[in-house]
């Protein structure tokens, strides 16, 4: 019977074949050994696969040598069965073919081996075969307490590993202090996933290594967007002189996210032939862009920033005003009285009439603080200087504003007003007294005192008329 069981083996058809094994293991006759180590040169995979199935029922001493020998296989699925099969021997003669799968191609064959050296009890001698198991097992970001010592066998997984295994590769070697990184994570870059590309950049951000430098540039390019402002996020923090202009391009990208990303890591590198190409994106459609832009021009303390700064005080979002506000005092503390400052009355008067009403409040309070200085007393040469010239047109855009729609608008006109200090406000303020609007009238005649010096009889009215019983 056994005679043509083994005649079987050589039959045409691989499923044949596989059959005869079947037989052979059945059978346990001693003939059947030989056989089937034969069997694992067979030219079809399903044949071998079956062969490594069979020999590991046989737990003897020699299984382990038959299936490292199986471990060789060019096929992952037959080395993989292998694994399996040596683990299921029991021995700890398996341990030595079982450590070399730890650094097997397929991280399939792998995971197998780092199982069956666990369940067999195995102890690595060793950081780096520790370290080996840990990422064969899926504990890559435990394996980096080994530190370089655990590169190699990380490398692999970047090599060929699933998609969460290469972005948690990339996130595990960012932890890891050793000139070797750097390159590894530049390959990443080039990776077929987008999150992967995307945590090599920021981890490369992190490092702080100028060979990144290019490489980063080039990622600038892709075409998934977060990858894009994770390359100008990390080139920022680089710092290199050579990404400028890249980043200047940037700014012109169609995602806001990435125009926000080049935005800030150009103000990190405070250059001045950057403040013109930052000061165009101060009108971006995107709100985190304009702040972003206000902030870089602040960074980078370039006084020509003034002027496009105070447009930026009519901003429909408070909050971009307010880093406008900021800005401009650190740029310089007494910029209500720059030139730049001054120049910008018109395009503010304009502001007064959108039909946005946060921008035409903004409009107001801004010339108010630029209106806020009490001028000399008129001569002839005052009269002379365009500053009259453009205080007198913010005056007259104040008491244009006193009636307004707007009664939050025409309080913030009143109260300018009354910081401007002139005297040509007092009669449209004192009209101002009979607004319809409660805090418009008290608005008017806190400033009518302003200009005054002193209480009058109309504002004690309006002011006062509780501590005056009728």
């Amino acid at each position: 019977m056994i005679w043509w069981t083994l005649q079987q083996l050589r039959a045409k058809n691989p499923k044949t074949r596989c059959q005869a094994i079947e037989k052979l293991v059945r059978e346990k006759e001693p003939q059947a050994w030989d056989a089937l180590v034969r069997m694992l040169e067979d030219e079809d995979v399903d044949v071998r696969i079956a062969a490594v199935r069979a020999l590991g029922t046989f737990k003897q001493e020699r299984t382990v040598a038959a299936l490292a020998k199986a471990l060789q296989d060019a096929t992952e699925s037959v080395r993989e069965a292998a694994v399996v099969c040596l683990k299921q021997v029991g021995s700890h003669e398996a341990f030595k073919p079982l450590v070399e799968s730890l650094r097997d191609q397929s991280s399939n064959v792998r995971w197998h081996a780092a199982k069956g050296l666990k369940e067999l009890g195995w102890e690595a001698p060793d950081n780096s075969q520790r370290a080996f198991h840990l990422v064969a097992l899926g504990e890559i970001e435990s394996a980096t307490i080994f530190g370089s010592d655990a590169i190699e066998a990380i490398m692999m997984v970047l090599r060929d590993g699933a998609d969460y295994q290469r972005l948690a590769a990339v996130e595990a070697l960012s932890q890891i202090l050793d000139g070797r990184i750097v390159n590894l994570l530049i390959g990443a870059l080039k990776d077929r996933d987008e999150p992967v590309r995307s945590a090599a950049a920021d981890a490369l951000r992190k490092i702080g290594d100028e060979r990144a430098v290019e490489p980063l540039i080039d990622v600038l390019k892709d075409s998934y967007h977060q990858i894009r402002a994770a390359a100008a996020e990390a080139l920022g923090q680089l710092g290199h002189s050579q990404a400028v202009e890249p980043l200047v391009k940037l700014l012109r990208d169609k995602n806001w996210e990435v125009r926000a990303a080049a935005v800030v890591a150009l103000g990190k590198f405070r250059e001045p032939q950057t403040v013109d190409p930052i000061v165009g994106v101060l009108n971006d459609p995107d709100r985190e862009v304009r702040e972003a832009a206000v902030k870089a021009l602040e960074l980078i303390g370039d006084p020509r920033a003034i002027g496009p700064l105070v447009a930026v005080l009519k901003d429909e979002q408070d909050i971009i005003r307010q880093a406008a506000q900021r800005a401009l005092e650190t740029l310089d503390p007494n910029w209500q009285m720059t030139e730049a400052a001054q120049a910008s009355v018109p395009h503010l008067k304009t502001a007064l009439k959108d039909r946005e009403y946060w921008v035409r409040q903004a409009a107001a309070s801004a010339l108010a603080k630029i209106g806020g200085i009490h001028a000399p007393a008129t001569n002839l040469n005052t009269l002379a200087q365009p500053f009259y010239y453009r205080r007198q047109a913010a005056l007259e855009v104040l008491i244009s504003t006193l009636i307004d729609y707007d009664h939050e608008l025409r309080i913030a006109a009143a109260e300018a007003l009354g910081r401007i200090g002139q005297t040509a406000a007092i009669r449209p303020l004192l009209r101002t007294l009979q607004d319809d609007d409660a805090g418009v009238r008290i608005a008017a005649a806190k400033s009518l005192e302003l200009l005054y010096g002193k209480p009058t009889p109309e504002t004690n009215l309006i002011l006062r008329s509780d501590l005056f019983p009728k």
